[in-house]
């Protein structure tokens, strides 16, 4: 079933209850404050998928002729650039 602690063990323990497969019953002055669920991912397929996604990103790159310091630059020259305002971009189309 899952165990009860008090706030000030839970804080102070929270990486082994993150590691645990069971939940958690958070308590403060005897009373039930949470409930701690841990959620435990498919790490495998999380690094597949990531990893596919890096294949499909890498292949659009060399499709498009740019490089990865490109694309970063191109972002970062647009994230600098100033934004304008609604009715300006509106006027402007």
């Amino acid at each position: 079933m899952g165990m009860t602690v008090g706030v000030r063990q839970f804080r102070q323990d929270l990486a082994e209850y993150i590691d645990q497969a069971e939940p958690v019953t958070v308590t403060r002055h005897g009373l039930t404050v949470g409930l701690f669920i841990p959620v435990h991912r498919d790490r495998k397929a999380e690094i597949t998928a990531y990893s596919e996604a890096a294949k499909k990103a890498s292949a659009l790159l060399e499709e498009l002729g740019m490089t990865e310091d490109e694309v970063v630059a191109e972002f970062d020259a647009l994230r600098r650039a100033p934004r304008k305002k609604p009715r300006e971009a509106a006027s402007a189309s």
